[in-house]
């Protein structure tokens, strides 16, 4: 009789922050000037155009550690836009900041700051802060 294999236990990873997804989505003809700039400066995550609608999303090249700097470094590179680029923008039918949190099963409640000042910038923009929060690992 074979003596059976233990399976390793897998570790319990705990709640935290992942990225901010820059997610863009309009007329193809109206989107090409921003998303060519944005490829530039960003890393490109997924892009497709389908019907003539692009829809694309870019995150920072360089992970930084919080929601807020994230945040605020995404709105450098837009606030910086050239004219082109800052009129595809405008004509964007979905301009979201999509947070990434990843859920655990510890610690029980985790915060995650978004300074009033990085809002009123998103806001600005005329973008959205929308939260994406993935589920925790299945238990081994």
């Amino acid at each position: 009789m074979a003596t059976p294999t233990k399976r390793p236990r897998a570790t319990a990873e705990p709640a935290h922050f992942l990225n901010v997804d820059l997610e863009i989505e309009g007329r193809a003809t109206a989107l090409a000037a921003l998303v060519a700039v944005l490829d530039a400066r960003l890393l490109l995550l997924h892009a497709d155009t389908v019907g003539g609608r692009t829809r694309a999303h870019h995150e920072l090249k360089r992970q930084t550690s919080t929601v807020d700097q994230t945040l605020r470094a995404l709105l450098g590179v837009l606030e910086r836009l050239p004219a082109a680029a800052r009129r595809g923008w405008r004509a964007a039918r979905i301009r979201d900041f999509n947070v990434g949190v990843q859920a655990g099963r510890a610690p029980h409640a985790s915060e995650y700051e978004i300074a009033a000042k990085t809002i009123a910038r998103v806001a600005a923009q005329g973008g959205r802060i929308v939260l994406t929060v993935y589920a925790p690992f299945p238990r081994p």
